[in-house]
């Protein structure tokens, strides 16, 4: 993630850089599952999935809403398993992951805090494919 250039947006929305070993550990169980070129087969995997192109903000939240990653109060967003992710409100995290992140793929999962330790839920995760597509594992 592009933490330094992402700042404001942090403090204004109550979001936390997020240690890089979260993301290797995400980026571990993404690795478990099947892939294709530079993302996730979908294919074998049960899902949703919502073109990007001529979509609001609000209809991308919308649509989150009726996917696992809705069952938690944050979410824990990642473009790199080999730097911070960011932890924010599940709301703000499906609105404005384009502005978190300017690399083609990108990974949000469910995430609670519980005693102000993150509780990460991998398994209910949204992928950003090539700018263009959301998909989710439900």
């Amino acid at each position: 993630m592009r933490i330094d250039q992402i700042r404001p947006w942090l403090r204004e929305h109550d979001a936390a850089p997020q240690p890089v070993a979260l993301s290797a550990q995400f980026d571990a169980y993404l690795s478990t599952l099947p892939w294709t070129g530079s993302g996730i087969d979908w294919r074998g995997l049960p899902h949703r999935s919502l073109a990007l192109d001529g979509i609001s903000d609000d209809e991308v939240v919308r649509w989150a809403r009726h996917t696992p990653l809705a069952l938690h109060t944050h979410a824990l967003v990642m473009d790199s398993a080999t730097e911070p992710g960011v932890l924010c409100h599940f709301e703000d995290a499906t609105r404005d992951f384009e502005l978190l992140s300017n690399r083609p793929e990108l990974y949000m999962c469910g995430a609670d805090l519980v005693n102000g330790d993150v509780q990460p839920a991998f398994h209910r995760f949204i992928e950003r494919r090539s700018f263009m597509t959301l998909n989710a594992r439900v």
